[in-house]
């Protein structure tokens, strides 16, 4: 566990800090640097904004954490000429994560004092990121010269002094509806309060209107995966949809 005075020591590290995962590993040619350096910059621009949203400066936080991962499958920028099909082949192999980032993610989570949350909440909120790569590459033909990404920051709010996970995206930037997730097949078919919680979310919470776009692959629906962290783990968690991206927002529990 996290002590206050550990905390408070440590050196707080700038955005331009952090290692960068690419994926698919094999799959980097020097054209793309580019395209590389322009995803970095405007992962750190949405989390400025995200920042600037909760009138939060960079003197009030301290970076405890962070690593990037660049998704340069390049046939996201061919996103908007592929069938549903072949975008959801994509998909398949884009949801499997490479080694590094488990090592990655295993230091954050001990660094933040919970793995087994963090590495939970983290999946959804990169598989919500992924189904906004894919509506982005579609609509908006957005991966032409830049790649999808996403940023994992796990900072300290000075001020309010609480632990803040956040998982930065450069994908819609808007809320978009997607395919509900089924948990009546599959491994979770007789977890009963996976299937209780689940009903319970879509009765009292699941209202919104929308229409989805058939024409576009998504992973499975991750859309009530909030909702369902604030019953069942009972922490804060929140989306920010901003200009250019969107950041996943979960405070952890006050280690003060």
């Amino acid at each position: 566990m996290i002590v206050k005075s550990e905390i408070f020591t440590a050196r707080s590290k700038t955005l331009k800090e952090g290692p960068v995962i690419y994926h698919p590993e094999d799959y980097l040619i020097d054209e793309h640097k580019t395209k590389k350096n322009l995803t970095l910059l405007e992962l750190n621009k949405v989390f400025n904004l995200y920042l600037q949203r909760n009138n939060l400066d960079h003197d009030d936080l301290s970076i405890l954490a962070q690593f990037s991962m660049i998704f340069n499958n390049p046939m996201f920028s061919l996103w908007h000429t592929m069938s549903k099909q072949e975008q959801s082949d994509v998909l398949s192999e884009v949801v499997i994560m490479p080694q590094l980032y488990d090592e990655l993610i295993s230091s954050l989570s001990t660094t933040a004092g919970d793995a087994t949350i963090i590495a939970s909440v983290v999946k959804d909120a990169y598989q919500n990121a992924i189904d906004s790569f894919s509506h982005a590459a579609f609509v908006q033909q957005k991966y032409l010269s830049q790649f999808p990404g996403i940023k994992i920051i796990l900072y300290v709010d000075q001020v309010k002094q609480h632990i803040v996970l956040t998982v930065v995206d450069n994908g819609y930037g808007e809320k978009i509806i997607k395919p509900r997730k089924s948990f009546s097949v599959q491994d979770r078919s007789d977890d009963f309060l996976s299937r209780f919680v689940d009903g319970v979310v879509r009765h009292y919470f699941e209202k919104e209107d929308g229409k989805i776009n058939h024409d576009i692959a998504y992973t499975g629906g991750q859309g009530m995966a909030l909702k369902k962290i604030k019953i069942e783990l009972q922490l804060d968690v929140a989306v920010h949809y901003l200009a250019s991206g969107a950041v996943f927002e979960i405070k952890l529990k006050n280690y003060f």
